[in-house]
């Protein structure tokens, strides 16, 4: 069973079924739309660029509440700054949305039917998060001596990350503690695909924050709730601002100290339908 609502800046939610009085009697727009260029070749096309168009989703609603429930959808949009629009059909996915425009008919039945408009700002979107717990990693040779000898002792960390979509996303990372010039690697079939490093040096168990996000990328340092711009340590002969390619890739972790650790690691899928 198909589930719509919508989720603004705070938070608040508004249910597109009976929670909320209102019922969707029909939708569209669902689908996708590609603006493809092609390069003639003596009769012979060969595309050359494809650009997803944007989603225009177009829903008619009942407010079963007449006038007041069309009033609570007036003041939830037009108090709402930012929006998600949550759809749950085979699994649940997110996307980004403006409301246009909704029409107001007249009351019939007590029952006041409109026309909405909603602009998606997103392709649809899934969020996944992992964690790399970086702890002392004593594995290695013992020998019988009358101390114990450790051959390897490391403090980093890896994990495995699958972007089950069809195109790189970008990557929000987030370090826990104290760091010298910490490095993220993404690699795939052992192969480096794209690394991360900054040229910091850390003693009071900071949080870094890197956000490759083409909208709204960053560097920043936060200590005791105060956040600090950091763009300019970044070791400049690096990516540093990372994308995760499709498919299975490994995501190692180096503090660069003999100190516990954690790297976050957070991404959005990208759908161009649902």
């Amino acid at each position: 069973m198909r589930k719509l609502y919508l989720v603004n800046e705070v938070g608040t939610t508004y249910y597109l079924d009976y929670r909320n009085n209102t019922l969707i009697e029909s939708l569209d727009g669902f689908g996708f739309d590609f603006n493809i260029e092609y390069q003639d070749f003596a009769d012979k096309f060969v595309e050359n660029k494809r650009k997803v168009q944007q989603r225009i989703i177009n829903v008619t609603l009942l407010f079963l509440e007449g006038y007041e429930g069309f009033t609570i959808w007036r003041e939830f949009i037009t108090n709402s700054k930012k929006m998600r629009l949550y759809y749950y059909a085979d699994g649940l996915k997110y996307c980004y949305v403006n409301v246009k425009s909704t029409s107001k008919s007249q009351l019939e039945s007590f029952i006041i039917r409109s026309s909405v408009s909603i602009e998606c700002l997103s392709l649809w979107l899934v969020d996944k998060t992992e964690v790399i717990n970086v702890v002392e990693s004593n594995e290695g040779k013992i020998y019988p001596y009358n101390y114990a000898y450790i051959y390897s002792v490391s403090y980093n960390g890896s994990v495995t990350l699958n972007n089950e979509c069809v195109k790189s996303v970008p990557l929000k990372i987030k370090i826990t503690g104290n760091l010298l010039n910490p490095r993220v690697i993404i690699r795939q079939n052992g192969i480096e695909v794209s690394k991360l490093r900054l040229l910091l040096d850390e003693r009071d168990e900071p949080v870094i924050e890197v956000s490759s996000d083409p909208t709204n990328q960053y560097i920043k340092r936060i200590v005791d709730g105060v956040e600090t711009d950091i763009y300019e340590y970044q070791d400049f002969s690096y990516d540093n601002f990372l994308f995760l390619p499709p498919g299975i890739s490994e995501v190692f972790f180096d503090p660069g100290v003999m100190e516990p650790s954690t790297c976050e690691i957070s991404f959005s899928e990208e759908y161009i339908a649902h």
